[in-house]
């Protein structure tokens, strides 16, 4: 179900990311508490990222993160020569962490002057070919040719927004065949864009019954238990889906919904980095998600990068307004600060 993971519109359908309204970043804000000794906070650290054979690691996002609150104090992504630049970071010793899909490497750095360095060295690929977009599921190769036909028909039709074709084809489709796991997924995500959540979940419980092996079902279902503020429920539908396709970046953006969902806000800053990882185009909400656990974890500046990220990405998207209007009350506030 290749297409279904690439432009299917469950990008836009199941994972759209309300964003915390304006006037409740704004009130949280006064809590900031911002640091007295601004000389101290002018250090460079440079991050050079090396993977497998001291090849270097383009795309790494590495973080400065305090050793006693997790806090994390500067964040960046590795050019194509492997380094991050960060700047701005207090004099202290942290833990300087880089991820790369599903490879960390850390390494605790003492930062006391103006430049400083470290080079992180991460494990090689291991099983980074596994589980990738060209999963098939079960179901697809006993589907008859009628019912895969019908079935790209409907996915066609739901790229392109024709919702009306695509239920009817999905629905020629079962009646073909009523254990095509992929079809009762897809029927799943269209029932989930009306509202329609007890038939969402009863279509996406079917589908992994029929196939138990296929991950998208798994994603989905915890996207429609993220949308009804189940999240443990959508954590264990999760947990499954990336054991069976651990290099799908579905499963852990919906993970780091359901976490920030359970107040985990690090945890789902490292789940929408394994996203970043994994995905191999754009996907601007991610920069929002993480822009909303920063904003919990009252980290302000790295916040307002975030959802900088996200308005360069999108500046027209479904969320931009709201992007927008809690960026600049926020630079409001940090600017009315010494």
């Amino acid at each position: 179900m290749a297409r279904f993971r690439k432009a299917h519109p469950a990008a836009g359908l199941l994972l759209v990311f309300s964003l915390t309204a304006a006037s409740q970043i704004a009130a949280a804000a006064t809590q900031f508490a911002v640091r007295q000794n601004p000389s101290a906070d002018n250090n460079s650290l440079t991050v050079a990222v090396r993977i497998g054979q001291n090849q270097p690691a383009m795309n790494a996002r590495v973080e400065v993160r305090s050793l006693g609150t997790r806090e994390v104090l500067a964040s960046g992504y590795t050019n194509a020569r492997g380094v991050a630049e960060l700047n701005g970071v207090p004099n202290g010793t942290y833990d300087v962490v880089a991820v790369l899909r599903l490879n960390e490497a850390s390494e605790r750095v003492d930062v006391r002057g103006i430049d400083a360095s470290v080079t992180l060295n991460l494990p090689g690929e291991g099983d980074a070919g596994a589980g990738n977009n060209a999963t098939v599921s079960v179901s697809q190769f006993k589907a008859p040719g009628k019912a895969r036909g019908a079935l790209r028909k409907a996915q066609n039709a739901a790229d392109k927004r024709k919702l009306d074709d695509a239920r009817k084809y999905v629905e020629q489709a079962l009646a073909v065949y009523p254990e095509y796991s992929e079809a009762l997924t897809l029927r799943g995500v269209l029932k989930l864009d009306a509202h329609d959540h007890d038939g969402a979940i009863a279509d996406l419980q079917k589908a992994i019954e029929c196939d138990a092996s296929f991950p998208t079902a798994y994603f989905v279902m915890g996207a429609a238990m993220n949308q009804l503020s189940r999240y443990d429920d959508a954590v264990r539908s999760l947990e499954r889906g990336i054991a069976l396709s651990p290099m799908s970046w579905q499963g852990y953006f919906e993970m780091a919904k359901a976490q920030i969902g359970k107040a985990q806000y690090q945890a789902a800053i490292r789940s929408l980095d394994k996203a970043q990882g994994t995905i191999r185009s754009e996907f601007p909400l991610i920069h929002l998600v993480r822009a909303h656990a920063m904003l919990s974890l009252k980290n302000y500046p790295n916040a307002m990068l975030e959802l900088q990220a996200y308005l360069e990405k999108a500046p027209t998207g479904a969320q931009s307004e709201a992007a927008r209007q809690t960026l600049d009350q926020v630079r409001a506030f940090a600017a009315k600060k010494p």
